[in-house]
């Protein structure tokens, strides 16, 4: 019955209509398929956000947050005070009456063996008492020298300690065989060991000797380094943030329970954390360490 009937094609302007319609609606709007899987992703977006606004109040509590979990660790308490880098040996010429020196065979900056010779004077050779470097040579050949004027000046640079001047209290704390370390300023990603050989004061000054053998030869008398002296140690010391010690009391966080106060007596102090020696903190407490106030 069709026959001999014919297709009109469509003008060009309304396929094209036709084809961006399809677009549309395929881009544009989500077919009932896709609609499940969008509404899921939008779920687990949301208990993943829930999720960690949850963790982020746990560790925020009224007033500041908390600590990591207390563990046992070693803590070390040290007193700080800058050094001076000294000479165990040196040497200076002097002479006990007037004279003339006749000649000079080293120069200021010279390494010495013992018996080296140094200069002449009234006919006499004056020679290394030990290896060392010519330090000091303020005269030359042909000058007059008189009585208590240094002429020539030896130092053995290998040869060096530590003098420490401390404040009274922490001079009262430091023992013969303490462990030290010594920093130079600049050598800051350095650090050198060193051992408490003596403590003593002079004219009112409370001084300790650090020997430290390991100083690399950069390292000259005269200088001066960061000295840290430890005093007290625990190996197994449960530590806790200084932080979170108010007037002699701690919020401790045991579990899910609500915070309590405890009193707290500590021990050793390294600066930031502090030694318990008693009250109700245990290893895995968590501290309520308060807010710093915004300024």
């Amino acid at each position: 019955m069709l026959e001999g009937i014919k297709t009109i094609p469509a003008p060009a302007e309304v396929r094209a209509s036709l084809i961006r319609r399809s677009a549309s609606q395929k881009i544009g709007r989500p077919t009932r398929k896709s609609r499940p899987f969008l509404l899921a992703a939008a779920v687990v977006a949301i208990i993943i956000a829930a999720t960690l606004l949850l963790f982020a109040r746990r560790n925020r509590l009224a007033g500041g947050d908390l600590s990591e979990p207390l563990r046992r660790e070693q803590i070390v308490e040290s007193v700080y005070g800058i050094g001076t880098v000294m000479a165990n040996r040196s040497y200076q010429v002097k002479v006990g009456v007037a004279n003339t020196i006749e000649d000079i065979y080293v120069q200021e900056g010279d390494s010495v063996f013992k018996g080296s010779r140094l200069l002449r004077l009234g006919g006499v050779v004056i020679r290394a008492p030990f290896p060392g470097t010519v330090t000091s040579l303020p005269h030359k050949t042909g000058e007059n020298v008189f009585p208590g004027v240094p002429i020539l000046g030896i130092v053995d640079l290998s040869d060096r300690y530590v003098v420490v001047s401390l404040e009274q209290r922490a001079a009262m704390r430091t023992r013969r065989g303490q462990r030290a370390r010594l920093s130079f300023e600049t050598m800051r990603g350095e650090s050198y060991d060193g051992t408490v050989a003596a403590s003593y004061s002079n004219e009112g000054n409370f001084l300790v000797r650090i020997d430290s053998p390991g100083l690399p030869p950069q390292i000259l008398p005269g200088m001066t380094a960061d000295v840290a002296i430890g005093v007290g140690e625990n190996r197994r010391a449960i530590a806790i943030p200084v932080a979170a010690i108010a007037e002699g009391n701690v919020r401790v966080r045991r579990g899910s329970a609500a915070p309590f106060v405890a009193a707290i007596k500590t021990g050793v102090v390294d600066g930031a954390r502090a030694e318990v020696l008693s009250g109700d903190v245990r290893e895995g407490d968590r501290l309520v360490v308060p807010r710093k106030a915004s300024p």
